[in-house]
């Protein structure tokens, strides 16, 4: 027998020595494993609660027993978590929805989605634009659009190995452009920004979150107050005073693609939140005549808890005037204002400026609503005709 045979039936013989029972642990830890994962699945309170109302043959029972049964499952958010926490630490890679760029910098995805639409949407929304500014010139009042250039923007040099589409590059130029050549005030916000950017300022967007920081809505305020003194309109005087609370963490919108990871200090911004009062007492409730200036918009200027940047506070103290904001958050930018034109606000605080904040992210949404119900009727025009007396 040659030295390679014995060695062959050696090792042969070898393997049949080990225990047979051996050869199964494998296959009868996987089953451990799945036979713990079904039992605890089904003893959750989502395996026992059963949906109510939901048609069966069309699938929505199975859909919503599906969606309670997965948030009921106990180990579901240690198991995100883990899963989250290795695909960012070792991948640098979040969730959908998010974009992982460097330096902590988290971007939202939306900045970086395209689709073949994309040019007839923004062309949309000039032609909307345009509308809302003939609706609001009928009352004599202006339009002024604070167009907010996309995070990923202002900050590509953190993007690390993302990229943005070449075709967004002109977006919001073009934009913006095109709505001065529609006569609408639109002061070019990017150009502020980076000025300011290059200037040595803090961050004027924050590292994770979609928002722009206090000192970005700071710079974007006293740009558009610029403008809007331009106009040379009259408006109410008042006296504003802005504070700045104590340094605090601020849990970016951006981290909830973080599974795992968003908890973790190291990964969050850093803000002293702004607030504006007002000192001479006046104005403030609807009807008074004495608020001449509305602010419409998205989260970048609603209010609600997460607004530490207090966009419209900085307007009122750039403009020295009070200013009514209705802005909304989880809408965007058309649909408020198109609630706006409808509203009682608008008719009991008339306006002699309405300040529309929009980000360049929203210009490529679609939104049947205003298709069949954007501004009034009578304010469908096609875009050339000659606006009414005031307007621009």
């Amino acid at each position: 027998m040659t030295e390679f045979a014995r060695d062959h039936v050696k090792n042969d013989g070898q393997r049949h020595a080990v225990p047979a029972v051996l050869h199964w642990l494998p296959g009868l830890f996987l089953l451990a494993v799945l036979g713990a994962g079904a039992l605890l699945a089904l003893t959750s309170p989502g395996a026992r609660t059963l949906p109510r109302d939901q048609n069966v043959r069309a699938g929505e029972w199975t859909a919503a027993y599906e969606k309670g049964l997965d948030a009921g499952v106990p180990w579901r958010r240690p198991a995100l978590d883990l899963w989250g926490g290795v695909g960012y630490r070792l991948f640098g890679e979040a969730q959908p929805g998010a974009v992982v760029g460097r330096d902590g910098w988290l971007y939202t995805s939306e900045e970086f989605e395209t689709a073949p639409t994309d040019a007839r949407e923004v062309r949309d929304k000039l032609r909307y634009v345009d509308q809302v500014r003939r609706e609001l010139a009928r009352d004599g009042a202006r339009l002024v659009v604070a167009l907010i250039p996309a995070k990923a923007r202002l900050y590509s040099s953190h993007l690390g190995g993302a990229r943005v589409p070449a075709s967004k590059t002109p977006e919001y130029e073009t934009f913006r452009r095109g709505l001065e050549a529609e006569g609408i005030v639109a002061p070019d916000l990017y150009a502020a920004l980076r000025r300011a950017a290059a200037g040595g300022s803090p961050n004027l967007f924050f590292r994770t979150d979609t928002h722009w920081t206090p000192d970005g809505a700071g710079v974007a305020a006293r740009t558009v107050a610029s403008r809007v003194r331009s106009l040379g309109l009259e408006l109410p005087a008042g006296e504003f005073r802005g504070a700045r609370a104590a340094p605090a963490l601020y849990p970016g919108d951006l981290l909830r693609y973080l599974p795992g990871v968003e908890r973790a200090p190291s990964t969050s911004d850093w803000v002293r939140a702004r607030s504006t009062e007002r000192l001479d007492g006046g104005g403030g409730l609807l009807g008074d005549e004495g608020i001449a200036v509305t602010l419409v918009g998205t989260s970048y200027s609603a209010p609600s808890s997460a607004n530490v940047w207090d966009f419209a506070g900085q307007l009122q103290q750039a403009l020295g005037t009070e200013v009514l904001n209705v802005a909304d958050q989880g809408r965007g930018p058309f649909l408020p204002m198109r609630d706006y034109l409808r509203s009682p606000e608008r008719t009991s605080t008339p306006p002699r400026v309405v300040i529309w904040e929009i980000p360049e992210r929203y210009l490529r949404v679609n939104y049947p609503e205003l298709d069949s119900a954007g501004a009034a009727p009578h304010a469908r025009e096609t875009p050339g005709t000659p606006p009414a007396q005031g307007a621009t």
